[in-house]
């Protein structure tokens, strides 16, 4: 999947309420300060280069603000994907000589930071009131997938196409960050990949802190096909290991009540190097012919047999329990540049990532390298909609076009988890 530019209800912006005395280039300053700092430090705990993150400042004083001698407000615009990756909702008031920054950010570590660049932009003072997870309106701050299979959003809308921002298992863990205003939808972090999006509330088992991380750390039983009994369990849902025999795993829902898993459904986690010959045999099993086919491109697609190209690579990663950002433009991001151009393919290795970019700027589209200069990946284009397998020399027109975009590959070194 592509890099998508969010509409969330809930803007990321950054709103400075500061003395008339304060020029555009004291919030200039300001802004560039933060971005080129903020952005480090997401670049660091998101285990990623690099990020994009750009502060504009756009005047958006009231009339009757002119009025006073000491007001006029700013607001600092952020990219709108950025709210995939953390929370940033801030604003700074003026309270007679103190600037006031007040709002919501993700963590601690991003509140010191605000207050580290805002105390050298305002020597005289500043007074910092930023919440951040858990936060206080929010009832319980954890939550659990309680249905098969959960859609997210881009916005708090049950509304699929470019809406879609994900998908995920029963069993994900999940972090609440806020409610729409109905209540009807909770903003959450997904724990695997740390992806921020909406899900509707009656999906999750919401939880305390106790129930999650007791839930988190012991997803020890992982399924590699997709079973129907006693109940539909898509091909990569992680559960709890109750008890293991030679034939059978029994394993704990998110609810408790047992379930009895025959051992080639699964395998049990473990951290691993990569085993690229397994990886591989996984990315088939979603052609037509195997047993994960039979399925079509989903924009937001990230289980079953109907996955977006992101997602399809997620999915194939997660089956060898290494964890993965979940867009395009984020994995890129987190592999190694390697075979940057199509004359230095040669680099590439088998299960190595391939990137594509129709703007030169980020990923549109991300595949699998299987070796030989052919790749798997999912899209809706070419001889049909779906998984399929490509080449990077020769091959058909649908080829050739995707070779006039080639955006460099990348090689997996790390897991999220």
């Amino acid at each position: 999947m592509a890099l998508r530019f969010y509409l969330a209800t809930a803007a990321c912006v950054l709103t400075l309420a500061l003395p008339a005395t304060a020029t555009p280039k004291e919030v200039t300053t300001f802004a560039d300060n933060l971005a080129a700092q903020m952005g480090a430090h997401l670049e660091s705990t998101l285990q990623r280069r690099p990020i994009s993150l750009t502060l504009t400042p756009v005047d958006i004083s009231r009339p009757e603000e002119g009025k006073c001698d000491r007001c006029g407000t700013f607001r600092l615009n952020v990219p709108s994907h950025i709210e995939r990756d953390t929370v940033l909702d801030l604003h700074i008031r003026f309270e007679q000589k103190t600037p006031a920054i007040e709002g919501r950010v993700y963590s601690e570590a991003q509140r010191n930071l605000i207050t580290q660049v805002a105390e050298g932009v305002f020597p005289d003072g500043v007074r910092v009131s930023l919440n951040h997870f858990p936060y206080s309106d929010v009832q319980l701050d954890y939550g659990i997938t309680i249905t098969p299979s959960s859609s997210l959003y881009v916005k708090p809308v049950a509304e699929a196409g470019e809406n879609l921002a994900t998908q995920v298992r029963l069993g994900t863990p999940v972090r609440i960050l806020e409610y729409s205003p109905d209540k009807a939808f909770a903003r959450v972090q997904i724990a695997d990949d740390g992806y921020i999006a909406w899900i509707q509330r009656n999906q999750l088992r919401e939880v305390d802190a106790p129930a999650f991380d007791q839930w988190l750390n012991n997803r020890q039983v992982l399924l590699t096909e997709t079973v129907q009994s006693p109940r539909l369990l898509y091909f990569g849902t992680r559960l709890k290991l109750v008890k293991q025999d030679p034939k059978k795993i029994t394993a704990a829902l998110p609810d408790g009540k047992p379930v009895v898993l025959d051992s080639s459904d699964v395998a049990l986690v473990s951290p691993q190097k990569l085993d690229v010959n397994k990886l591989l045999k996984v990315a088939h099993q979603f052609l037509p012919q195997g047993p994960q086919g039979k399925g079509t491109y989903l924009w937001g697609g990230s289980l079953g047999n109907r996955v977006d190209c992101s997602g399809f690579v997620q999915t194939v990663f997660r089956s060898q329990h290494i964890y993965l950002p979940r867009d395009a433009d984020q994995q890129k991001g987190f592999s190694r540049l390697v075979g940057a151009t199509l004359k230095e393919i040669d680099e590439l290795r088998a299960g190595d990532l391939v990137f594509f970019s129709g703007n030169r700027k980020y990923p549109t589209h991300v595949g699998i390298y299987i070796g030989g200069y052919k790749y798997i990946h999912s899209s809706p284009k070419g001889p049909y909609s779906g998984v399929k397998i490509s080449t990077l020399r020769g091959g058909d027109a649908y080829d050739q076009s995707l070779q006039k975009i080639y955006f460099g590959g990348g090689r997996v070194e790390n897991s999220l988890l």
